[in-house]
């Protein structure tokens, strides 16, 4: 008991703390596994694009507040991956939906842009470009850790909200228009924040790809024009 006093005694006095930041190691396992529909989905190739970053905790004049996924009084964390610190959310998002991908049985590629359903002529050219079918766009809604301190427990929330947008290259047609969003919430005495960093990425976001995937594999193996479909990321 002691110990997790002095755990929340540490959280309270972060808060009075003035604006520091620092960029926290990401351990993340793969979600994925070969989908059935994968030997359908063998010649297609998807192009994902980078999705836009809306969310409103951002300051998108400061390039690092891209990478921030929480926040605890003046404090803001980021997400180091493959040795790159503050990595922004979107970058993050896109390089682990084309692994994922992958790993599902579809051939997905990066594609440097981004890219939504309200410019269907640049998703479609991008898609050409890339030679792909079909190409996945969209934007980061949410994505964050949020610790509420009480009097003697803090409430950590993981969230994360993203707006899918799929669209067949040919004609330009808007195939998938979906939102995910998921949240978890747990209630304690003190919250490490590594923990609450790996649980976004390992439990939230899991749940949140694994969903987009299958959605989207589902979409293109019943999707009429689906041969020789193509997956490609995009970023800007």
């Amino acid at each position: 008991m002691r110990g997790r006093a002095w755990m929340l005694a540490g959280l309270l006095a972060m808060t009075a703390l003035p604006g520091c930041t620092r960029s926290m190691e990401m351990n993340y396992s793969p979600a994925l596994y070969r989908l059935p529909q994968a030997d359908q989905l063998a010649s297609v190739v998807l192009g994902v694009a980078k999705l836009e970053d809306r969310r409103t905790t951002i300051d998108r004049s400061d390039l690092e507040s891209l990478g921030y996924v929480m926040r605890a009084g003046a404090w803001k964390f980021g997400l180091t991956h493959q040795g790159k610190e503050y990595v922004p959310v979107a970058d993050l998002v896109q390089a682990l939906f084309v692994d994922e991908f992958k790993r599902a049985g579809v051939q997905a590629r990066a594609v440097p842009k981004i890219l939504t359903k309200d410019n269907l002529t640049d998703m479609r050219d991008a898609g050409e470009q890339a030679g792909a079918a079909y190409v996945l766009g969209g934007r980061v809604l949410i994505f964050e850790v949020v610790n509420d301190v009480g009097m003697w427990t803090v409430t950590a929330r993981r969230s994360i909200t993203l707006e899918i947008n799929v669209v067949r290259v040919q004609g330009g047609d808007v195939v998938l228009d979906n939102t995910v969003s998921l949240t978890d919430k747990e209630e304690s005495m003190a919250i490490a924040h590594s923990t609450s960093v790996d649980r976004l990425m390992n439990n939230v976001f899991r749940r949140v790809v694994t969903q987009v995937v299958e959605q989207v594999a589902a979409k293109l193996a019943h999707d009429p024009c689906d041969v020789d479909v193509r997956v490609t990321l995009v970023a800007r």
